[in-house]
């Protein structure tokens, strides 16, 4: 059986998409290969792996002090003297813009850095290096430190004659920042060389049809599409309290304020709110405010760590709140009986989507929203300003009461569609053994 290393495992993340994108992904790669490691989605950011610099003067057995150091550079003007003088001296972070020259670094540092080493021999040990792309692969500037080591991590399985496929990912350029010509010619030398370019989304396929023409391209929708059968039927595993459903630590304020028992509506957060969470704050209270007038009640939901402004907005408002660090399984539940789903975030979108609740799609980072969008086959297709205008809110609301007015009848049609994308995700493993039997890696 053919060994699996998973290059961004996010199952630990508390992220809801991060842990149920990877766990469905994991669950279906399993059906036909054998996972022999994995690499966390923690280990691509230098906050949260706690190494990565390489090349300094403090033993790399203390390289979680020296990552503390390089945190806190902005805070204390000694701290920064300090980076400033081991960076003259040769630091830097073994991840380079250049995958090539990142592949270098592994090589000339993993005998001296227990970390670097451990990246190395996952690699070594695997027959296959699946490079989960999630929503990580924008082309920002400055380029962002995951796409990097995506890439890197990429590279080596190349130099190392392994196969390599990217999978269930967008590939996109920011909307706010632009295209990074320098990353994306990076990406584009590496990608091209791998066995297969498995994106989540239609305009991920067009940008590397375009982008990437000699990359080996294809489409399967994102994995957590799989999890249609666990959630398409879910209402009878909400408890009608939903203080049953709060986890540790159960804090006060939010108690008592989840029912349901009635029919409710959802708001969720965006990336792109999280960027700004002053600002979000009265927006989402005057959405949420709006929404209300519906007639339903509006429970907020906590999707991800950056969501975090929607406790205020619930303690302010007191309204029902789900926290992040609810079960995914439950959190995915809630939202596909919801009778409406307002939110900016890809995968929450999908699990309410997956009981055939509809949804109005909030701007987040990327494409992924206008894309989903499309491959949900929404009729009206629109993407609403994550802080919308007066007249903007009084859009949402007129399509909310269209979609309310439809029922059963809408909710019937999202769950056929989610049910067909459930079908073609499940094929993903399949896909992947079309792309590495029809094509050999390519050293660089």
């Amino acid at each position: 059986m053919t060994n699996v290393l998973l290059v961004g495992d996010n199952s630990s993340y508390q992220n809801w998409g991060g842990r149920g994108g990877s766990i469905a992904l994991l669950q279906i790669l399993s059906e036909r290969y054998r996972i022999s490691d994995t690499i966390p989605g923690s280990t691509f950011l230098l906050d949260s792996a706690g190494f990565g610099y390489v090349n300094t003067f403090l033993p790399s057995e203390y390289g979680w002090f020296f990552n503390m150091l390089r945190a806190s550079r902005h805070k204390r003007r000694v701290y920064d003297y300090y980076m400033r003088l081991e960076e003259l001296f040769g630091a830097k972070d073994f991840i380079a813009h250049d995958p090539a020259e990142t592949v270098a670094n592994i090589l000339r540092y993993k005998d001296t850095h227990r970390e670097i080493g451990e990246l190395y021999e996952k690699a070594y040990n695997a027959d296959l290096l699946v490079i989960h792309g999630e929503g990580d692969f924008v082309f920002t500037t400055p380029p962002r430190r995951e796409v990097l080591f995506l890439l890197g991590m990429a590279e080596l399985g190349l130099h190392l004659h392994k196969k390599v496929v990217f999978a269930n990912g967008l590939v996109s350029d920011c909307p706010t920042t632009g295209r990074n010509h320098a990353t994306l010619e990076f990406a584009r030398r590496t990608l091209s060389r791998c066995n297969g370019v498995i994106v989540r989304d239609y305009q991920s396929l067009e940008y590397v049809k375009s982008e990437m023409p000699d990359a080996d391209c294809s489409l399967v929708p994102d994995s957590l599409f799989s999890w249609y059968p666990y959630i398409e039927k879910s209402a009878s595993e909400i408890p009608a309290n939903g203080d049953f459903i709060m986890p540790f630590p159960e804090s006060r304020r939010n108690l008592g304020r989840l029912d349901f028992s009635k029919p409710y509506i959802c708001i969720g957060g965006s990336a792109l709110a999280a960027k700004d969470k002053t600002a979000a704050v009265p927006h989402f209270a005057r959405l949420l405010e709006k929404v209300q007038g519906l007639g339903y009640p509006v429970y907020l939901t906590e999707n991800c760590g950056g969501d975090v402004f929607l406790r205020t907005v619930a303690a302010e408002a007191g309204v029902g709140f789900v926290p992040v660090n609810t079960s995914v399984f439950m959190g995915g539940a809630i939202l596909a009986n919801a009778r409406l789903f307002i939110s900016g975030r890809y995968h929450p979108t999908i699990l309410a989507s997956l009981g055939g609740t509809p949804c109005i799609f909030l701007g987040s980072s990327a494409h992924k929203m206008l894309s989903l969008q499309k491959l949900l086959e929404y009729e009206y297709v629109r993407e609403f300003p994550v802080f919308p205008s007066s007249g903007e809110v009084d859009e949402i609301l007129e399509l909310a009461r269209e979609y309310l007015k439809q029922g059963e009848s809408l909710r019937a049609t999202i769950r056929a569609v989610a049910g067909k994308r459930c079908r073609e995700a499940k094929r993903l493993p399949d896909v992947i053994a079309g792309h590495i039997k029809d094509k050999d890696t390519e050293p660089r």
